[in-house]
């Protein structure tokens, strides 16, 4: 009968000690996991972070390009013939801008 008692209080101690151990490592696994997902976040928050990057320099590359074609305008203009309203203005002033002027006069 001892033997039966202590038969039967070694399977609840083990049973005990298996239970806590599960739940040990229930909970270490769970840790794991929430770390492991937290990692996967990061790393999608890395790889979201690095395209906003991408299409933050490819916006910048076709702003300078958009300056740059503005700005070769503009000097082009610039060198061009005078416009029309300096042309306008010369001819009411009387002066000789440019060989067409010979044309209207």
């Amino acid at each position: 009968m001892v033997s039966a008692i202590s038969g039967s209080s070694q399977a609840a101690q083990y049973s005990s000690s298996s239970s806590s151990s599960n739940a040990a490592q229930e909970a270490a696994l769970e840790k794991q996991i929430q770390d492991l997902e937290d990692q996967a976040k990061a790393i999608t928050d890395q790889v979201k972070a690095a395209q906003v990057q991408q299409d933050i320099a490819v916006a910048q590359a076709r702003l300078d390009a958009l300056k740059a074609a503005d700005k070769v305008a503009k000097a082009a203009q610039d060198q061009s013939a005078p416009s029309a309203a300096a042309l306008r203005q010369a001819e009411f002033d009387g002066d000789k801008t440019t060989s067409s002027n010979e044309f209207w006069m």
